[in-house]
């Protein structure tokens, strides 16, 4: 059965070809609500209507009382890909930085056993580093690397470097597969404060397992990113 265009859809579907057509660029303000009805002749609160339809689809952003501007360029993240997120920032031409915040070496507790299926007691590298894209804060990094398989993993390995290559240099580990999941989830008090967001502000919570080449786990990692700055894509070989 064909599915029935509303009249919303079919206007988000023409501003849409309109801002390609006309060459809109990044950050590029839009006409106003009423001359884009006068435009299209259509009601402004269906006009709105298909605006907003644009704005979830992270196509434009809203500012009050200022109007409609084309959206920033988003970060894509690539799920089924071993690559850093270092290089993955970089290769969208956005320059990369990563402040560590605390690292650490602690026990297992049993939140963290549940998560990763080890022992309790097992020893890890503790690891908290924020991100940023283009001198902007973008996710907040929460790592836990078995320490048997980097016993000598220092605070310098991991300021501000890519802390795969750093396995992979510094202890031959490769990556081979990971097992994650991403969510939904609201800033509490830290994550709001770091990433300059409101706590109501809903952020993505990337989240998962990293194994070796032997098979072996590796890390486990959280990570806290701003849904308007990042996009999830699946990297099809």
């Amino acid at each position: 059965m064909a599915k029935v265009l509303t009249l919303e859809v079919m206007l988000s579907k023409e501003i849409e070809h309109m801002l390609e057509t006309e060459g809109y660029k990044e950050k590029q303000k839009l006409p106003s609500e009423r001359d884009l009805a006068e435009y299209f002749g259509a009601q402004r609160l269906t006009i709105r209507a298909a605006l907003q339809s644009l704005v979830q689809k992270g196509i434009l952003i809203s500012r009050e009382r200022q109007g409609y501007y084309i959206a920033p360029k988003r970060i894509q993240y690539t799920l089924n890909h071993t690559s850093s997120f270092k290089m993955m920032i970089e290769r969208m031409g956005f320059t990369s930085y990563v402040k560590l915040l605390e690292f650490e070496k602690i026990k297992l507790t049993d939140t963290l056993t549940q998560k990763t299926m080890l022992a309790e007691g097992t020893e890890v590298f503790r690891i908290m580093r924020l991100r940023f894209g283009n001198k902007d804060p973008i996710a907040l990094e929460r790592s836990y690397i078995v320490c048997d398989l980097a016993k000598d993993l220092s605070e310098e390995d991991v300021h501000n470097k890519s802390l795969y290559d750093t396995l992979k240099n510094k202890y031959r580990l490769s990556i081979d597969q990971s097992r994650h999941r991403v969510s939904v989830v609201y800033a509490n008090g830290l994550e709001s404060e770091l990433l300059k967001v409101s706590p109501a502000k809903p952020l993505i919570k990337y989240h998962g397992l990293v194994y070796e080449k032997k098979g072996r786990l590796l890390e486990y990692f959280e990570t806290i990113m701003l849904s308007d700055k990042i996009e999830f894509i699946i990297h099809r070989s």
